[in-house]
């Protein structure tokens, strides 16, 4: 980097180059008529000079290294910055090329993808319109069923219902059967006193009506004809059998009146 120019319109020197051109500076002449005292005088101001350029020196010795440490750290800059520069330049270049190229991969994967996308969807759409076809035939099979089920319950619930409720009518028809009976065992449990004085009453005879045969009942009030004693005159056991007869179904005698084993 070139230093300032003065404000004279020249160049501005620099701290180093000032130093060397003050030691080009010529020093004072010395006196050869002075004498002695004036040497030894001489001789210290020369000693003194000499410290003094050698300060002079050292001082310049820094400031040209602190100048080219400025110049170097200005040129690292400047190479760092150029590096930069480039990294910069080549990683835009990179960039641009990464997206044409993604730009171009994308163009060429979202026309295959679509294709895929549409043949995937077409097939899905198919495997779920057989299915539910499928599905709408096992339900109404499932639903027929059902149906018949529900038709056949309906005919067992209305089978038990009719069943139940004949079993009931004979539940009440028994019932009433036991009272009835119940109420007859209890009516033909007559004492046996009773049974002794009715018991001649209530066995039929046979009689002789104005010399003509009749069979004289006593429940009836009328004696039977002479046929009838003509058909019980030739068997016993038959009009005890009759009069049997006719006495359980009158309810008025009872069985043990006539035995069969008396003839």
């Amino acid at each position: 980097m070139r230093p300032a120019a003065s404000p004279g319109g020249g160049r501005r020197m620099s701290p180093g180059e000032e130093a060397l051109r003050s030691l080009k500076r010529p020093r004072h002449p010395v006196d050869p008529g002075s004498g002695s005292d004036s040497g030894s005088s001489s001789d210290s101001e020369s000693d003194g000079d000499f410290v003094s350029d050698l300060r002079q020196i050292a001082c310049l010795l820094r400031l040209i290294k602190s100048g080219a440490n400025k110049d170097r750290q200005k040129m690292c800059e400047q190479i760092i910055a150029s590096v930069a520069a480039n990294i910069q330049t080549m990683l835009e270049d990179t960039k641009s090329k990464f997206e044409k190229e993604r730009q171009n991969l994308l163009k060429v994967l979202s026309g295959t993808s679509k294709e895929q996308c549409e043949s995937s969807l077409n097939e899905e759409y198919t495997k779920l319109q057989e299915t539910y076809e499928m599905f709408c035939e096992e339900n109404d099979a499932h639903l027929q069923t059902f149906k018949d089920l529900f038709s056949q319950v309906e005919v067992e619930k209305k089978k038990l219902l009719e069943q139940y409720q004949y079993q009931r009518e004979e539940t009440a028809t028994l019932s009433e059967f036991g009272d009835t009976f119940s109420e007859k065992i209890t009516n033909a449990k007559p004492s046996p006193k009773r049974m002794k004085q009715t018991s001649f009453l209530a066995t039929p005879s046979r009689l002789k009506l104005n010399d003509q045969p009749i069979l004289f009942v006593p429940w009836l009030e009328t004696p039977l004809p002479a046929k009838y004693c003509i058909l019980f005159s030739q068997d016993d056991k038959s009009f005890i059998i009759f009069c049997k007869s006719v006495g359980s179904y009158l309810e008025c005698a009872s069985d043990d009146d006539f035995d069969l084993d008396d003839e």
